[in-house]
């Protein structure tokens, strides 16, 4: 029996192993609307929805979702191939550059590629194993597979094997010091529902547990518009920095998070998730 929207997920079982996701809460309203969902790990032959939404947390699609979106009348994210840093990345330096001030070492996979290594391990037992195995022989192999992002005063600092790891990158830190605090925003978006976001860090690289204030921001820049079109993002999130009145994207997602904290918290962001779930309900009615 198909439902009123196919949802599509890397992996049933890491979708549904927590309740970090977005997605989740709207989906819940959804079905208080009256609509159903259902959520697959690959492509359905018989008995479609009319609408699909693809939630893959990889920063590329894999072969067999590249193509979900010719099956349905309409889909969400569906034309969202990946979001690699280097497609949209305005900072990115290479060896030899003659840049003055701080750098930042970070993964050119979305979330320092931990999703990807997630879906490896969940394909198969063989895959289980051996990632098990690669633990507990190998000497910091997560770490290597994920490695964390390390801010650089300058780039001479940088170590030579950065350099030569093509899991890393190596962009200007934006602003010309390390000083604290730093104002990050972040554009979310569903469809025509939109908010922007500016946040206040006491930590360089902007971790959550370190958030001082959450607020509505001003209007988005069109340098970020633009990265959002560049992408083909339906759903999704983009953070960014004001620099010399510009908008520069720091990190762009397509399975965007969310925490029962922030929304007891913030008001407006409690508001702007029941503007998505209409817009959704819209998308999914036709």
């Amino acid at each position: 029996m198909s439902a009123d929207l196919d949802v599509y997920v890397e992996s049933l079982g890491i979708f549904g192993s927590g309740e970090g996701y977005a997605i989740q809460s709207l989906l819940r309203g959804l079905e208080k609307a009256g609509l159903t969902a259902r959520v697959l790990d690959r492509p359905v032959r018989t008995g479609r929805a009319p609408a699909a939404l693809l939630h893959v947390d990889l920063t590329t699609l894999p072969e067999p979702y590249r193509d979900i979106a010719d099956l349905y009348a309409r889909a969400v994210n569906g034309r969202a191939l990946s979001i690699h840093r280097h497609l949209y990345s305005s900072l990115r330096v290479m060896q030899g550059d003659a840049h003055p001030g701080p750098v930042i070492v970070k993964t050119v996979l979305n979330s320092q590629g931990r999703p990807e290594l997630h879906w490896q391990k969940q394909r198969n037992a063989w895959a289980r194993g051996a990632h098990l195995v690669r633990k507990l022989i190998e000497p910091g192999y997560k770490q290597r597979m994920c490695p964390p992002y390390r801010v650089h005063e300058t780039i001479g600092q940088v170590p030579a094997q950065v350099w030569r790891n093509e899991r890393l990158m190596v962009e200007k830190f934006a602003f010309d010091s390390l000083d604290l605090p730093i104002v990050k925003h972040r554009y979310m978006f569903l469809l025509e529902a939109e908010v922007n976001m500016r946040q206040t860090y006491d930590d360089i690289l902007c971790a959550g547990s370190k958030i001082v204030s959450n607020e509505v921001g001003g209007a988005v820049p069109p340098e970020v518009i633009d990265v959002r079109n560049q992408l083909h993002l339906d759903f999704g999130a983009i953070d960014y920095f004001i620099v010399g009145g510009k908008g520069v994207v720091i990190d762009a997602n397509k399975t965007p998070g969310s925490n029962p904290e922030w929304l007891k918290k913030n008001r407006f962001r409690q508001e702007f998730d029941d503007r998505m779930i209409q817009a959704l309900i819209k998308f999914v009615c036709g």
